[in-house]
């Protein structure tokens, strides 16, 4: 049942690791038949929890929809997630920390589903 751990990965149940046990393999080159839709709450849902301090690995999150084939964005608002994905990856690759001002931002763009 692939896509039950898919959900649980998504909604902050298991990490990053405890998926990749329950999948039997490298993240990176599985797929699946139906990946796992993401959608504009499930990344409030993480932006939210990392700035409460429940989740402190936000980009294994980030990583893992990102560059797996596990997961899809909706369709509806995939612009918007796209971006908000987009600028947490630059955030690692620049080295600079999340602030709680760029926290504000994403899930403002997020609920009105616009790009940031």
């Amino acid at each position: 049942m692939t896509n039950k751990y898919l959900i649980d990965f998504k909604d902050l149940r298991i990490s990053k690791e405890e998926l990749s046990d329950k999948l039997g393999g490298n993240l990176i080159s599985l797929t699946v038949d139906e990946p796992a839709i993401i959608s504009a709450a499930d990344l409030i849902n993480v932006l939210t929890a990392y700035r409460t301090g429940r989740i402190d690995q936000l980009l294994d999150w980030v990583n893992t929809i990102w560059f797996t084939d596990l997961f899809d964005y909706n369709d509806d608002q995939c612009d918007s997630i796209a971006s908000v994905m987009d600028r947490l990856d630059e955030l690692d690759e620049d080295g600079r920390e999340l602030t709680e001002s760029d926290i504000n931002e994403y899930i403002d763009a997020l609920l009105k589903n616009k790009e940031v």
